[in-house]
């Protein structure tokens, strides 16, 4: 048992709580914080460091580990989430060896909940073996299908089917570019071969299938680009998320930057970013698509190395820095880093409130803080940004995950008991 004293967001007021918390749960309430209750128990003070905000869920990250853990693993990215303000994540399963079959899974359900800091999730995609497919989506830590990448848009009306046969509503998340639109270009110019109508044709391509196969699907395309894919996806009645990235970033970035900055679907114009910009309120959520490879990968030539951006430490501050801005408040933050991700997996009640009974995850924002970001400060293994050196202000104070306090004031303090995303 242990006390949070706590000024968080309740609706649009800023209260003073303190909170009991036995076994991750809020067992008590009171309004107002009551230090004398810490001559009892365990309090941890935390009203000067910002406002509590319920915790922030990150839809999409490649956290790496099994064969790939040179580049990231389960304790080094989960540790990094925790830094970035986030109290859970779904883990992608292009790894090694991919997420594909259930002896795949449960090496990956071992590995998160050895090392794992964060609460987390896993999405699974499909393999040769349809009957071992559907067996796997029936494990408790199995939150969602996909990223599809567009080589397996294919396999979408097989998927559709074994859902229906099954009863599953776990959302499948949609990679969109279509694998018959896609080339490559030098830097800066790879949004001219990567188009942005290699999304749209892979949206319309996506949405005949299911129109075909008349069966009703919670399809949930992530990262998108521009302001067309999501005014059409939105036709379709698709969730959608987008990524810091397409936000801050743009063309002349990867130009500059090069390796650093080449992400798929790549980054596009400076108009296309602004635009998207302001839709960002309007999206059901934002992820990091955290992708982080080693230096020696990303130190390759232009047209050798991989695609991806490590930013899942920092893009929560990112979009506190839009808030500041005035572009974002902190409603729609936590719609878009907390309700929204929970609609969108199909979570229960209860995640983040501060009312009796639900789950101590929270994110504690400090707006004021003004700082510049540095890279070689990173807890993920891909200690390399494009956003080195970009002065914001905004950032994570504290990450409290199941009513343990794992990160304060830039050091992770300790890791929780954590559980699946549910």
């Amino acid at each position: 048992m242990r006390a949070l004293l706590l000024k968080a967001l309740i609706g649009k007021e800023l209260k003073e709580l303190t909170l009991i918390i036995e076994d991750g749960i809020v067992s008590k309430r009171l309004l107002n914080t009551d230090e004398a209750i810490c001559r009892n128990i365990e309090c941890i003070d935390l009203r000067e460091k910002g406002i509590a905000l319920p915790g922030f869920i990150d839809l999409h990250a490649h956290l790496r580990g099994l064969e790939l853990s040179y580049k990231e693993d389960e304790e080094s990215g989960t540790k990094a989430a925790a830094r970035g303000g986030f109290t859970g994540i779904v883990d992608m399963p292009n790894t090694k060896p991919k997420i594909d079959n259930t002896k795949s899974l449960n090496l990956k359900i071992k590995s998160l909940y050895e090392k794992a800091y964060v609460n987390f999730g896993i999405s699974v995609t499909i393999g040769k073996d349809v009957d071992d497919f559907i067996e796997m989506l029936k494990a408790k830590e199995v939150v969602s299908v996909g990223e599809l990448f567009p080589e397996e848009h294919e396999r979408l009306p097989e998927i559709l089917k074994s859902f229906v046969a099954n009863g599953i509503e776990k959302p499948i998340i949609i990679h969109l570019e279509h694998k018959d639109a896609l080339g490559e270009c030098g830097k800066g110019k790879r949004w001219a071969c990567r188009p942005i109508e290699s999304e749209m044709l892979a949206l319309k391509e996506i949405g005949y299938m299911l129109e075909s196969a008349r069966i009703k699907a919670k399809l949930h395309i992530t990262h998108v680009t521009n302001k067309y894919v999501y005014e059409m996806a939105k036709k379709y009645k698709f969730t959608t998320d987008t990524c810091p990235h397409y936000l801050y970033l743009s063309s002349e970035d990867e130009e500059k930057f090069g390796c650093l900055a080449k992400v798929n679907p790549p980054l596009r114009t400076r108009d296309i970013a602004k635009e998207l910009i302001g839709l960002l309120p309007h999206f059901d959520a934002i992820s990091t698509d955290h992708a982080p490879h080693s230096i020696e990968e990303k130190s390759l030539p232009f047209e050798k190395c991989p695609s991806g951006i490590a930013s899942i430490e920092i893009a929560v501050p990112l979009m506190i820095n839009l808030v500041n801005k005035g572009i974002l408040n902190l409603e729609d933050l936590i719609q878009l880093l907390s309700m929204g991700p929970q609609k969108i997996l199909n979570m229960k009640p209860g995640w983040g409130c501060f009312d009796i009974g639900c789950k101590a995850n929270y994110t504690v924002v400090d707006l004021d803080k003004e700082w510049k970001i540095d890279s070689s400060k990173f807890y993920t293994k891909a200690r390399f940004s494009p956003y080195d050196g970009l002065i914001i202000k905004g950032d994570v104070s504290s990450t409290i995950i199941n009513g343990t306090v794992v990160y304060l004031d830039g050091e992770i303090i300790e890791r929780p008991k954590i559980s699946y995303l549910k």
